[in-house]
């Protein structure tokens, strides 16, 4: 679990996103988006996993601030 870090993002986005890649479809329905990020939330936190939102983050963003969570010496310089 240490080595764990999860990822989510908003429902509607995500919904936005799988639509350009399946359109009207049930994996890109809001509903089951809305539905598989409140499962992956409620069980990062059931099996206590440091987890955070990637909707308004750049990938450079989410890795720094994985690094400094769980390998804070791997950003001394």
């Amino acid at each position: 679990k240490k080595k764990c870090f999860g990822l989510t993002i908003d429902p509607q986005l995500l919904s936005q996103i799988r639509n350009e890649r399946r359109p009207n479809s049930r994996y890109a329905n809001l509903e089951n988006c809305r539905f598989e990020v409140q499962q992956a939330e409620a069980m990062m936190r059931r099996e206590g996993i440091a987890w955070l939102s990637s909707t308004h983050k750049s990938i450079e963003e989410i890795a720094t601030t994985i690094l400094r969570d769980i390998r804070p010496d791997r950003l001394i310089y």
